[in-house]
């Protein structure tokens, strides 16, 4: 008698006993740190966001701000041998879609789509700023990444990463009059670029346990599980690139 087939990246024991088992490959470049996590999401046929499991199974990052493109693929290559596994065994990619510089950005999620449409599973876009919300404190936070230009990409969170106000692009002197100006009251700040802030905001700093990548999983893991159609990549860009295309014809050097 033929083998039952089994949705893709789910095995034939969890079928069985009617459990979605499936392998999720995050990746994020929102920020110089190129993010790429393994993990394992095991929930009832009909999960809710409660019921769904999480579990790490490999990690690789890269601190080079230049080396996106270039890192990505082979990263995720070394973070699937962590776990003795390959692409091909992968039941979804999930993407961080920033906000974040446009170049790194733009390969993050290009490099998911192009995954996603060769195994043929889904890519599911997740804002960087609620991965690092997923393990956030016990009272209101703002989650802050390095936007360069002197700026910090700024998101403010409840409790349990539902999003208040932002993300914002803004100077980290101008943030206290922003948090006035719109009433809100973090106790917390998450995330890589809060010392950028600590001249400005005292407020404590809150170092998450897992990383992006295991937060971004985890706030798709529903989703994946029961199957559910992702939505559109859209990148949150929140300003134009840093190289531009030149307004006007360049002048000669000689005049003409």
């Amino acid at each position: 008698m033929a083998a039952a087939c089994c949705p893709r990246g789910q095995s034939a024991l969890a079928a069985h006993h009617k459990i979605v088992l499936v392998l999720a490959l995050a990746m994020d470049t929102s920020t110089p740190l190129i993010t790429l996590t393994l993990a394992e999401i095991d929930a009832p046929p009909e999960p809710t966001a409660e019921a769904a499991e999480v579990r790490f199974l490999g990690h690789a990052e890269l601190d080079n701000a230049f080396a996106h493109a270039e890192q990505l693929i082979p990263l995720a290559k070394q973070c699937l041998a962590e776990a003795s596994v390959t692409l091909a065994d992968l039941g979804a990619i999930v993407v961080g879609i920033g906000p974040g510089p446009f170049t790194g950005l733009r390969v993050g999620i290009a490099t998911g789509t192009a995954l996603g449409d060769g195994l043929g599973i889904g890519v599911y876009g997740v804002p960087s700023h609620r991965g690092l919300a997923v393990d956030g404190p016990a009272g209101d936070f703002l989650v802050v990444t390095d936007a360069r230009r002197k700026e910090v990409f700024l998101t403010v969170f409840h409790p349990g990463g539902t999003a208040l106000f932002g993300p914002v692009s803004v100077t980290p002197a101008a943030v206290p009059q922003l948090l006035a100006d719109n009433d809100v009251h973090p106790e917390f700040i998450v995330g890589p670029g809060a010392g950028l802030l600590e001249p400005f905001c005292d407020l404590p700093v809150h170092v998450p346990t897992r990383d992006l990548g295991f937060g971004l999983i985890t706030a798709v893991a529903a989703d994946i599980a029961a199957g559910r159609t992702p939505g559109p990549l859209t990148p949150l860009y929140l300003r134009r690139p840093d190289a531009t295309e030149p307004s006007g014809k360049r002048k000669s050097v000689l005049g003409r």
